[in-house]
């Protein structure tokens, strides 16, 4: 025997392995068709050629089919029960039933109408386990995934419907080559029972009348049995072909309570979908197409012999979804890729745009009279002054809460004004720095509500002063207060007292009274906040800062005339 080893691997390969008593079947798929059969003895030299099979062709899963005598079927009735629970009482019903093999298998066919309403449950086993377990464990140990062990006449039940069996009694007979003559009773498409007769050599014995006589054995037997529905009569559909079909023709007469239907195998394959006609009277390639073909649930094969086959599956699942990745990944990158063409395009666009408008800048300039001073400064000079245009303040609002909380203290007499208007509340009027802080160790925090804020630091003196320093600072003590009850004054503080009484302060002085041109000297600065809504201007801070102008400074002086001179200035 000669074997091929085939180097190509697809997910959907698949064979089966037929296992009669004496021998086993290997059927090769290809594209989906069973085409070639390899045959192997049960003997020793058998089972080492199949070793070799195994290594020199291809490892996809392999189906194992068996048709052999040594297969019982019980009918029994267990409760409607799931889970652990149904495990536990088939487990029980197949140890009583089947002592001896762990090839089991419950076929669920209905419920019971009365009573606790049980499940009605057809019980099949492999009795003689070490006709399967040889082969089995060849296949194992070259780590082949097994897809299941199927029951051949379990299995015919899906013939039924290929084949248009439709009556409430239904008797299948087919011949396999290597096992016999199959006899399956279904009732109500459901399998009952099942009968393997060893089958002469075609041609060494009258082919119908042996099979007729098969046949009238399995009938009295359901007789006995009670199995015949009388609903309809006994429907027997026979597989065969060529002139053993014309043979049973002449045998087979329908009566009440019998109808015969004879079927021809390769009319059966062509329902199978098999490119290949068949022309022989064995249905051993329509079972194993049908089993390739429906890849049913597994029948007795125990999870240890089915563990290569799950690991087949996860690799399987695994490179499909590797290949939908790809496939993602792939038309990710294009639409990437086209979006990056794109991007690219309009870059060179915009490039050629730019150096277009360029050149015509350039162009333009050449005709202009020369200018000290870039254009861009120049642009951002005048945004300057338009900034500064908008943005004009008056110490006015300032002047009045300073006016009127002197007015309340007649004897301070105000000597300058420095105010400025900006954004923080911490800054001062030093123009040799933009962010220096006027106010040494407290700092005022920010009000929400305020966006910028009036700052002045006013020097004044005491009139009729007479030498009391302490009545001088209570003066200004209380100049202060009243200059925190006005409205939106955020804070007020006397940075420079009439006399400076801090530990490390020195004093000198006279005992003789003060005169009339002593004066007490006191300075306060003062934050008043203003909302937006005061604000004259609805510029942004943060253009504002851009333009490099954060604050407006404004320096009064009051002569001896009582005129106001001031400065006005920016940072810049």
């Amino acid at each position: 025997m000669t074997f091929s080893l085939k180097s190509n691997f697809k997910l959907s390969e698949k064979r089966s392995l037929l296992i009669t008593a004496d021998k086993a079947i290997l059927y090769q798929c290809r594209n989906g068709q069973v085409d070639i059969a390899y045959e192997f003895s049960s003997d020793e030299d058998g089972r080492e050629q199949f070793t070799r099979c195994l290594t020199e062709t291809n490892r996809s899963p392999i189906y194992i089919l068996v048709d052999i005598v040594e297969e019982e079927y019980r009918q029994d009735v267990i409760p409607h029960v799931f889970g652990a629970d149904r495990k536990s009482v088939l487990e029980r019903k197949f140890s009583r039933l089947f002592r001896g093999t762990g090839y089991c298998y419950a076929l669920t066919q209905g419920r019971e109408t009365e009573g606790r309403k049980d499940d009605k449950v057809l019980l099949t086993a492999i009795t003689k386990p070490d006709v399967i377990q040889p082969w089995v464990e060849l296949i194992q140990e070259q780590t082949i995934p097994i897809a299941g062990i199927f029951s051949l006449p379990v299995l015919s039940q899906r013939l039924l419907k290929k084949i248009g069996a439709k009556g409430p009694n239904i008797l299948l007979l087919s011949v396999q080559s290597a096992s016999g003559l199959r006899q399956t009773f279904f009732r109500d498409r459901q399998i009952k029972i099942s009968r393997l007769a060893p089958m002469p050599r075609l041609g060494s014995v009258p082919y119908a009348s042996h099979l007729m006589g098969e046949l009238e054995k399995l009938r009295r037997y359901l007789n006995s049995l009670a199995l015949i529905s009388n609903e309809g009569p006994l429907e027997v559909y026979i597989l065969s072909h060529g002139e053993w079909l014309n043979e049973l023709e002449q045998h087979c007469r329908d009566t009440v309570d019998e109808k015969f239907f004879l079927l021809d195998v390769a009319d059966v394959g062509v329902r199978l979908g098999l490119e290949k006609k068949l022309t022989t009277a064995y249905s051993d390639t329509i079972f194993n197409q049908l089993l390739l073909d429906e890849s049913p649930k597994n029948h007795y094969a125990s999870t240890d012999e089915t563990k290569y086959f799950t690991l087949h599956r996860a690799r399987n699942g695994l490179l499909a979804a590797s290949f939908l990745l790809l496939l993602g990944s792939m038309g990710l990158s294009g639409f990437n890729f086209l979006d990056a063409v794109s991007l690219k395009q309009q870059a060179l666009d915009a490039e050629q745009k730019a150096n277009f408008y360029q050149d015509r800048y350039a162009m333009a300039r050449q005709d202009l009279p020369p200018t000290p001073v870039e254009p861009h400064d120049i642009k951002t000079a005048v945004d300057i002054v338009d900034t500064l245009r908008h943005y004009k303040s008056s110490p006015l609002p300032l002047l009045k809460v300073i006016g009127g909380a002197l007015e309340e203290t007649p004897k301070v007499r105000l000597d300058a004004i420095d105010w400025y208007f900006a954004v923080d509340p911490n800054a001062s009027g030093e123009l040799n720095s933009r962010r220096k802080q006027s106010v040494e160790g407290e700092q005022i925090e920010r009000d929400p509500k305020y966006s910028h804020y009036h700052i002045a630091v006013f020097r004044a003196h005491l009139q009729q002063f007479t030498g009391d320093f302490r009545g001088a600072i209570r003066q200004a003590d209380e100049l202060v207060k009243r200059l925190e009850q006005q409205p939106d004054v955020k804070h007020v503080k006397v940075t420079k007292y009439p006399l400076d009484v801090t530990p490390d302060a020195s004093m000198s002085g006279t005992a003789t009274e003060a005169t009339a041109s002593d004066d007490a000297r006191f300075t306060v600065r003062i934050v008043l906040g203003v909302t937006q809504a005061q604000a004259k201007t609805t510029v942004r801070h943060d253009t504002f800062t851009k333009l490099g102008v954060e604050r407006q400074i404004a320096a009064y002086d009051i002569g001896d005339t009582g005129a106001w001179r001031s400065d006005s200035r920016s940072l810049e």
